[in-house]
């Protein structure tokens, strides 16, 4: 009976609409063209790593190791803002710069389309290295609350698994509740990436949901 009530919410939570990240801007900036180095990479989500070398445009290091015609692969770039975000028209790096040098679009209003987990974020370039010196800089959206993401339940052993959207440096309180009414803590901790994973083997048959809370500052 627990099995089966996981395998049901996991499919819920999988049928989910597009997301549009309006939350607080971040400022992104490059540290140095080498893309294989993680603080080189801002990784927005675990399938999409932004980075560049020291020539070239932006490549997506989870799914790719250099620049080429189709990059940053997953990725889909249009000129405007969330607010139209579902009447702009999207297309790849190279589409979207059509012909011109990235240099030309620093202070234009973007909106990033993640392919795959689709998400819709704003960006705004504030400096892009011309002249094969490398890096770049940019602010971009983030998520407003944080948003489920399933990545599976163990059938066997009962265990529940899942990660969430977060504020790197911020705390966060998972609870859970048989009823929807009665709550408890399970775990809370500081974010140290925009997705924290999350487990949980429950004790019982019971069905059991879960939220996520974000905890006042200091």
């Amino acid at each position: 009976m627990f099995v089966l009530t996981i395998i049901a919410l996991v499919a819920a939570l999988s049928i989910r609409a597009a997301e549009v990240w309006n939350g607080p801007l971040i400022t992104y900036n490059q540290p140095s063209p080498d893309p294989t180095q993680a603080t080189n990479q801002d990784r927005i989500t675990p399938d999409v790593w932004l980075t560049r070398a020291s020539s070239g445009g932006l490549f997506n290091a989870a799914l790719e190791t250099v620049f080429t015609n189709t990059s940053p692969v997953n990725t889909e770039w249009a000129f405007g803002t969330l607010d139209n975000h579902a009447s702009l028209t999207y297309t790849n790096w190279l589409g979207w710069l059509n012909g011109k040098s990235p240099t030309t679009m620093v202070g234009s209003n973007l909106v990033v389309h993640l392919i795959s987990d689709d998400i819709y974020l704003s960006f705004k370039f504030s400096f892009w290295a011309s002249k094969g010196s490398g890096g770049f800089t940019y602010q971009r959206s983030t998520p407003l609350l944080p948003l489920l993401f399933t990545s599976g339940a163990n059938g066997n052993s009962g265990q529940f698994n899942f990660s969430y959207t977060a504020y790197p440096g911020t705390a966060y309180v998972v609870q859970s509740s048989t009823n929807l009414m009665d709550w408890s803590p399970l775990a809370t901790n500081t974010a140290a990436s925009t997705l924290v994973p999350f487990s949980d083997v429950p004790g019982s048959t019971a069905a059991k949901f879960f939220r996520i809370s974000q905890l006042p500052g200091p």
